[in-house]
């Protein structure tokens, strides 16, 4: 089983090539606002350094969100355009699990939102103790469950990867064509244009 397994959601953009659910390669990259650009190359890079086409690829796993607004979509667009035009299988996951799933024990998955929020998700081994959230850090650090987890907030030097995990938890989407990112909140743009809807 040959899977191309990728997540844009924060400033770490991660390629990963695993084998039988062996990491045989990947590759990172450290940015904040301009992953689109870099995301395919990215990909073409690992397959070419394992001497693969997309034809040999059995399965493509995404980190859909919540994360950045323009990072999950860039991830989403690719995942479909790869299910559609290779007609690989696709799967999703939460990138708050993606991002985390190599750590062990209780672990509290969190994606600065800014403004004093976080996309946060709480695991226990393979149980998910608090599903995708979009809270204020404050009231997130009153919740016991969030206070007897190791915090993860995700970033270029917090982060653990474990594709038997990532695969395993996966879901396959029926339909990509169907598909859309995990945004978990409403874009400024979208925000805004309410607040004007409602004066």
């Amino acid at each position: 089983m040959k899977t191309l397994f990728f997540d844009v959601s924060t400033n770490v953009m991660y390629v990963g090539y695993a084998k039988d659910d062996i990491l045989v390669d990947f590759s990172i990259r450290i940015a904040q606002r301009d992953h689109a650009k870099y995301l395919v190359d990215r990909i073409d890079s690992v397959l070419k350094r394992n001497k693969l086409t997309l034809d040999m690829i059995d399965e493509v796993i995404i980190g859909y969100g919540p994360g950045s607004y323009t990072g999950i979509r860039i991830a989403v667009v690719v995942g479909k355009m790869l299910a559609y035009t290779k007609n690989i299988k696709l799967k999703i996951i939460s990138s708050l699990y993606f991002m985390t799933s190599g750590y062990e024990g209780k672990v509290a998955a969190l994606i600065d939102a800014r403004r004093g929020y976080v996309f946060c998700a709480i695991y226990d081994g393979d149980k998910v103790i608090l599903e995708d959230s979009y809270k204020k850090l404050s009231e997130l650090s009153l919740d016991e469950r969030y206070r007897n987890a190791q915090t993860i907030f995700i970033d270029d030097r917090s982060f653990e990867i474990n594709p038997k995990k990532i695969r395993v938890h996966s879901t396959l989407v029926e339909n990509p064509h169907d598909l859309v990112p995990n945004y978990l909140r409403k874009t400024e743009a979208e925000t805004n244009h309410d607040q004007k809807s409602n004066h």
